[in-house]
This record gives structure tokens, C-alpha cells and sequence, in this order.
């Protein structure tokens, strides 16, 4: 959570403020909500491909796996592919 993290530990330090920023936080309340909207929205979107790179490299591995195999002449099974994983 890159943006996320930025926006709610590192652009903000309250103890600068003092009692004249109350209105303004008032006024950039709204305005803070929306840009941590948006940092969520572009966190989550990062996470979902994070996995889905996870996934197809995952997938890509298996699918090399059962071509060792093929070339082996070994059966296709889960235990051989297990096998060849933890290799």
C-alpha cells in the first residue's frame, strides 16, 4: 500500500498545526478523503495484478513441469508435478 502509506504517515503532521488550521482542515477534510479514495483505488489495482503475475508465473511453471514430463515419458500426475515443484 505505497500511496495509502504516503498520504496517512508521511504528508501529514499534525503536531505543525496549531488552532488557526482548524477551518482549513475543515475545507481539506473532504479533499483528503478523496485523494485516500484514490490511493486505495490504485493500491488494490496494483495488489490484484501483484497476484495475477503470481498466478500465471505459477501456471507457467506447471505447464513446464508437465513438459518435462511429456519428454520423460512419465505419467502426468499431481505427485509427479509436486514433486518436480519442491525441486
Amino acid at each position: 500500500m505505497k500511496y495509502t502509506h504516503y498520504i496517512l504517515n508521511d504528508a501529514m503532521h499534525f503536531e505543525q498545526f496549531g488552532i488557526i488550521a482548524i477551518p482549513a482542515a475543515v475545507v481539506s477534510m473532504p479533499v483528503l478523503v478523496w485523494f485516500l479514495g484514490g490511493a486505495v483505488l490504485m493500491d488494490s489495482g496494483r495488489y490484484v495484478k501483484l497476484q495475477y503475475l503470481v498466478f500465471k508465473r505459477e501456471q507457467h511453471n506447471v505447464e513446464y513441469i508437465k513438459y518435462i514430463l511429456r519428454s520423460l515419458d512419465a505419467p502426468e500426475s499431481k505427485k509427479n508435478i509436486q514433486m518436480l515443484k519442491a525441486a
